[in-house]
């Protein structure tokens, strides 16, 4: 029995003592399981869906840990968001179930925090006058630093939130600064937060960060990181690791970048410039400064202007890719053109050189001029330049994956201003081996973490490898809560390959009128998730009338804004595409009915998704087996988790593809989700059960319930 199990039992006693606690068991039965992983320091994968209250069965075995032992853990979640409801909400509730508290922190990147040298310095011209007042007088008492909060002191002043657009990029930290010489140092806001984060036994952070942290690390060979050492990482919504890690490592290279890079090289010579501030600046060495600078941007902008690339098509094309045998297989060989990638490679590798002639350059200088300078001065200069360094090492670093991969696919596409280089790797599973997992144990959970009832896809794309494995059942009795509704074939015609597919209007008509007929069902009340943008939009040409009811589509807000206006209008509609798949929580009447359009098949149209199945046809192995289909029945999950997020909702899915029914893989679909479902094929059928299940529903709906 763990030694750590004494602690948390006597927590959950303390929790169980509060009025309206809800036992559950199998919250438990993960907690007793992450005590012995983290006292026997051990990796593990947890698969514990909606409703076991994963984050408590971490937290708690965690601060028992850290207050038993000297232990630093990392605690990740995918994005900023869920890393904020960790910090302000989750972690806060298990503290208290203690009777004390170890030292804690929230970890997140630079821009996040305002910057106190921006409001206070003259970086503010183009912004009113009173909202300038504001911000200081906010940047004096704000704990953190961060949007939320500075949000809520608007709001308490009664300034309207839209005088705040685009004044948030303007004082938010950049990517690098003088630090150390800044006389602002002390207070900043990003700065206190890595200071805490050092010293912190629990650091609450997102997928980002983490992989960021390996990313400096391995570019600085281990001289720098973000997160400093930690003896545990726990990972919550492990199954979006794989896209993180994709993000994290992929590459752009366009005019956005071009400016990017030499804005960069321009806050470097700005903050020199800052550091030697005084009475009688070195002038004579500052304006050397400047010149490199400028020099370097111009160079990089005529390189860029001289790389010309003939046209593209509307997915790109894939120019170099590894391993080489790739590019013969048939998923890829129509899109390869390895001759353009000599324009790409010859690029990369002369703003690679400009970066490597800018910092000897400026070392130089350094050495050259330094009689203009005191020590002090010399040792500002200094302390810029490393602090700038990683920047450019990263940078480098990218520029040379893309001119040489290793491992993966360069491609060049269409951009909205001339073109963009891309690279990619097809597997990141080696690389997080390495960074991540051979460093220290990690815990990986998330509430679809199997597919067919096995870990192996996650294990074989994430790359850990354990034995330590937990996959707990079901919390919610989905036989009462929920039902399942697949029309009969022929209802819906199978679903066009491509948008101007004959038929194509057909079968928008055809699924535009049986959302209507499930819509009108429950008067609203429903989240209809979409596999691509066109297809939500040929659906909204196509939908019936329905005046009583309020369409919110995505794109027409911002998400979150989205989110909000939905959960508040219970008789709204929302359309939602990717993103609302998986995150998205309604708890309550407000969300009774799911729609999930079609299956979600990747289909392989980009230089990307054709190099990944060149990669399976290389092993001999069957892509859309392997790939393809694990991919689109982990989406299904994730859709389908959005409906029963408490033990009291109740509701339908519809799952309106008719393949569900004429393939073989429909089946296999069916089985990721809950068993026990009773499923119809009728809306008249589908009415009596809601009649029967959810009475709210009957006096309002003036849909079948009513009739």
């Amino acid at each position: 029995m763990s030694h750590l199990w004494g602690t948390v039992e006597a927590a959950f006693a303390r929790l169980e003592a509060q009025p309206g606690f809800e036992m559950r068991p199998v919250q438990r039965d993960m907690a007793r399981f992450v005590c012995e992983r983290l006292e026997s320091q051990t990796s593990a994968l947890v698969e514990a869906p909606t409703g076991v209250g994963k984050s408590l069965a971490v937290l708690l075995p965690t601060i028992a840990l850290v207050l038993s032992e000297k232990k630093r853990v990392v605690i990740s979640t995918y994005t900023n968001v869920l890393a904020e409801q960790y910090w302000r909400k989750n972690l806060p509730f298990a503290l208290s179930l203690f009777p004390e508290a170890p030292s804690v922190a929230l970890a997140m990147g630079r821009s996040r925090y305002a910057c106190l040298d921006a409001i206070r310095g003259k970086a503010l011209q183009q912004v009113r006058p009173e909202l300038v007042r504001y911000l200081r007088e906010w940047s004096a008492v704000a704990q953190e630093g961060v949007e939320a909060e500075l949000d809520e002191f608007l709001r308490r002043k009664g300034v309207p939130l839209r005088f705040k657009q685009g004044v948030w990029e303007q004082i938010a930290a950049p990517p690098a600064c003088r630090a150390r010489v800044c006389p602002y140092y002390q207070s900043c806001f990003y700065y206190a937060a890595r200071r805490r984060a050092a010293q912190a036994s629990i650091v609450i952070t997102n997928h980002a960060f983490v992989l960021t942290d390996a990313i400096v690390r391995q570019a600085t060979d281990d001289k720098l990181s973000l997160l400093d050492d930690y003896d545990y990482l726990i990972v919550d919504e492990a199954h979006d690791l794989l896209d993180a890690a994709g993000s994290a490592l992929e590459f752009d290279l366009d005019k956005e970048f071009i400016d990017s890079l030499i804005a960069y090289a321009a806050t470097l010579g700005n903050q020199i410039g800052a550091a030697l501030d005084s009475e009688k600046p070195p002038l004579g060495f500052i304006l050397s400064v400047q010149k490199l600078v400028e020099q370097f941007g111009q160079r990089c902008r005529e390189a860029w202007e001289q790389t010309q690339m003939p046209d593209l098509p509307s997915h790109g094309t894939a120019t170099r890719v590894a391993p080489a045998e790739l590019a013969e297989m048939p998923a890829l060989r129509r899109a390869y053109r390895p001759e353009l990638h000599a324009l790409v490679e010859h690029l990369a590798q002369t703003l690679r050189a400009e970066i490597r002639t800018l910092y000897q350059e400026l070392s130089q200088t350094v050495q050259t001029m330094r009689d203009q300078l005191t020590d002090a001065e010399r040792s500002a200069v200094t302390e810029v330049l490393q602090q700038f360094s990683p920047g450019f090492a990263q940078i480098h670093a990218n520029l040379g994956r893309l001119a040489e991969p290793p491992e993966g696919v360069c491609w060049v596409e269409p951009a909205s201003e001339e073109w963009r280089a891309c690279f990619e790797p097809l597997q990141v599973a080696a690389w997080l081996n390495q960074h991540l997992w051979q460093k220290r144990p990690s815990l990986l959970m998330s509430a679809t973490l199997t597919i067919d009832g096995q870990f192996d896809f996650f294990v074989q794309q994430l790359g850990l490898e354990t034995p330590c494995r937990l996959q707990l059942p079901p919390v919610f009795n989905y036989r009462e809560q929920c039902a399942l509704y697949l029309p009969h074939v022929g209802v819906i015609p199978e679903p066009p390959s491509h948008p101007q597919a004959p038929r194509a209007n057909e079968y928008y008509a055809a699924l535009a009128e049986q959302i209507g007929a499930l819509l009108r069902l429950t008067h609203g009340r429903a989240l209809v998730l979409f596999a691509s943008r066109h297809e939500m939009h040929e659906v909204a040409k196509h939908l019936p009338p329905l005046p009583d009811l309020r369409i919110l589509m995505q794109g027409d807000s911002s998400n979150a804004d989205l989110s909000k206006q939905f959960r508040e209008d219970v008789h709204s509609v929302l359309f939602g595409l990717r993103s609302f798949w998986t995150g998205f929580d309604a708890p309550g009447e407000t969300l009774s009915n799911l729609i999930l359009t079609r299956i979600p098949f990747e289909v392989p149209t980009t230089p990307l998704q054709r190099a990944r199945h060149a990669w399976f046809e290389a092993r001999g192995e069957d892509a859309f087996r392997l790939w393809t289909l694990p991919l689109a029945k982990l989406q299904m999950r994730q859709g389908f988790g959005r409906l029963i997020r408490r033990s009291t909702d109740v509701g339908i899915v519809a799952i309106l593809d008719p393949r569900m029914r004429t393939r073989a893989y429909g089946t296999e679909i069916l089985n990721n989700l809950p068993p026990g479902m009773p499923i119809f094929d009728s809306l008249d059928a589908l009415a009596h059960w809601l009649a029967q299940h959810m009475e709210h529903l009957a006096p309002a709906s003036g849909g079948l319930l009513s009739q």
